[in-house]
């Protein structure tokens, strides 16, 4: 009996262990993104990005669905060669984890410079759903949407 309940007791720590490190493995995902994003680094961006893939963009527009990573590639290349620039950071970010998916919630803080160059401030939520394929996670769902004051 006693061995059987330090065998419980290590298979819960190991979970808790493998967990954490899910956790922190998403985390750090999100934050590549961010950088790739940012850096207008299509090739980093894609290694992120699950091959079917849909965004929901935070001028309030329909769900845009993506059947390929070339599809993906080449929407972001065409809005990187329209001038668009972004400059934005994560605040308060959280990551859940469920076996092989996860849901990172957080605050998308920057600016962004418009082909005219206009460049306005963006304060957005940011909600993503992660897969784990092959080892590696992977970007299936992206929402954001800007952060409003209550009337």
């Amino acid at each position: 009996m006693k061995a059987l309940a330090t065998l419980f007791m290590v298979g819960m720590f190991a979970t808790i262990v493998a967990m954490a490190d899910d956790s922190d493995d998403v985390r750090a995902a999100l934050q590549r993104y961010t950088r790739a994003l940012t850096a207008g680094d299509a090739n980093a961006l894609m290694q992120l990005q699950a091959a079917a893939s849909n965004t929901f963009g935070a001028g309030g527009g329909l769900l845009e669905t993506f059947d390929s990573l070339e599809e993906r590639r080449n929407s972001f290349q065409a809005t990187r060669d329209s001038g668009l620039k972004l400059n934005v950071q994560l605040r308060h970010v959280e990551v859940s984890v469920y076996g092989d998916s996860a849901v990172t919630t957080s605050y998308a803080v920057g600016t962004v410079t418009q082909s005219s160059g206009t460049t306005v401030r963006v304060n957005n939520r940011l909600t993503t759903v992660w897969v784990k394929q092959g080892g590696q996670w992977k970007e299936v769902h992206r929402h954001l949407s800007p952060v409003r004051l209550p009337q």
